[in-house]
């Protein structure tokens, strides 16, 4: 009977470290690591429909750049001619000797060079779509670090919240002894009790803060838009002088727009190539009733542009008006991001200088300002409220901080994704 009790205590030991194992197994499984700002980037690249759907066009794109090089196809022609429509002759084919059954080929010829031109044409549609996928990519990533961002430090400010929750809370408890000994007045408890209702008021904002980039994460990550976010990079340096000519050249919306230049232009060498017509040559073999001979013929067919001065020179005027409109349109947009990078890079500048400088100089008279105001309240010549105050503006100076690194990251992620990335990447030959 012992042996019997010693084995079903056995088992159920093992029974109880399978389970424990298993549990863990499952919530190791189902709590995945701390979400980097790096992995979220990489999730949202993969799983971004208008990336997919740039590439898709650039493949086409290709795909018909080989087809727009080709001849035209030849063209197959067959019929009756000469067929008498009345007399004792009427619709009879082989009694008429000027009735023919004829069949022909006829083929359109473009020259070797029309049709290069034609092919760059639509190779450059590809090269549009490229440029038009690195835009976007910018943008998503640059979409995407904002949200991550703004889900981080919505977190921070929480959490520095929820410590000064936690201390009024523990004062709240203390304050019905200190009332009966003294040390506190009566409205104390209702000046703690306020401060304590304003600070679930700013936790439940930042709850909401957290939830809707949470959500904005959600459209490009799912489910690993839930978890927690991972120590921020350092959102005060960046990785290339901003001063580098390079970097205005690389940034994704003019290398489109520029992409759009080259499309006029080649819509002005095929304006110009069709000065020169295409011209056509066809054979036929036509056959005729058996007392007569059969007939082979051939000819050549070129358009007459008699009125080219109203057709064709309009077209080639047309087609460089627009590479001009192409050319200004350019030099505006240059013009204008170029603007953007640097008021961008100033405001970035401004506010890292500004942190550095208050978290220097604010943050030790803060957490001086708290000691003095506890070594009163506990020596009995001071009050609650001052001790409050004191903590609380330490927690509003920490929480300005906390927002001025949080309008740094934004700007961090705008100079970073749209400049920073795309000229390095332009520089290695790849594309980010």
């Amino acid at each position: 009977m012992a042996s019997f009790r010693f084995a079903f205590k056995r088992r159920a030991v093992a029974m109880v470290v399978v389970v424990l194992s298993w549990s863990a197994s499952q919530v190791g499984a189902q709590s995945p690591g701390r979400l980097a700002l790096h992995e979220a980037l990489g999730l949202a690249q993969s799983n971004a429909p208008a990336l997919n759907a740039a590439t898709i066009g650039a493949r086409a794109a290709r795909e018909q750049a080989v087809a727009a090089g080709q001849l035209p196809d030849p063209i197959l022609r067959f019929g009756v001619e000469n067929l008498p429509a009345n007399g004792p002759d009427a619709w009879k084919v082989g009694n008429d000797f000027m009735t023919m059954r004829r069949i022909g080929v006829m083929q359109e010829y473009v020259t070797t060079d029309k049709r290069d031109l034609l092919r760059r044409r639509v190779e450059l549609e590809a090269v549009r779509q490229e440029a038009t996928r690195s835009r976007l990519t910018a943008n998503l990533r640059q979409e995407v670090a904002v949200a991550w961002f703004e889900r981080y430090y919505a977190g921070k400010s929480r959490e520095l919240l929820k410590t000064l929750e936690a201390e009024v809370e523990l004062q709240l408890r203390t304050l019905d002894s200190q009332i009966r000994a003294g040390k506190a007045g009566v409205g104390d408890a209702s000046l703690a009790t306020a401060a304590l209702l304003q600070l679930r008021d700013r936790l439940m904002v930042a709850d909401k803060q957290e939830r809707v980039a949470q959500i904005a994460l959600g459209r490009w990550l799912g489910k690993d838009a839930a978890r927690e976010p991972e120590a921020a990079p350092d959102v005060d340096s960046l990785a290339l002088d901003l001063a580098n000519p390079g970097l205005l050249d690389a940034a994704p919306a003019l290398r489109e727009h520029e992409s759009e230049s080259e499309f006029s232009r080649a819509d002005l060498a095929v304006a110009q190539s069709n000065k020169r017509a295409n011209w056509s040559w066809e054979v036929a073999y036509s056959q005729r009733g058996p007392a007569y001979s059969n007939m082979v013929s051939f000819g050549v067919s070129i358009p007459l542009t008699f009125n080219a001065s109203n057709k064709q020179d309009r077209e080639v005027a047309a087609r460089q008006a627009q590479l001009e409109q192409a050319h200004v349109l350019h030099e505006d947009m240059r013009r204008e991001t170029e603007a953007a990078l640097a008021a961008a890079h100033a405001e970035w500048k401004s506010l890292v200088d500004r942190r550095k400088r208050l978290a220097a100089a604010l943050l030790p008279v803060a957490g001086q300002r708290v000691e003095l105001a506890l070594g009163a309240y506990r020596a009995g010549s001071g009050s609650l409220p001052a001790v409050l105050e004191a903590r609380r503006a330490e927690v509003e100076a920490r929480m300005q901080l906390l927002d001025l690194e949080r309008e740094t990251a934004r700007l961090w992620a705008q100079l970073n994704f749209a400049y920073v990335e795309p000229a390095m990447a332009r520089a290695k030959g790849t594309q980010p």
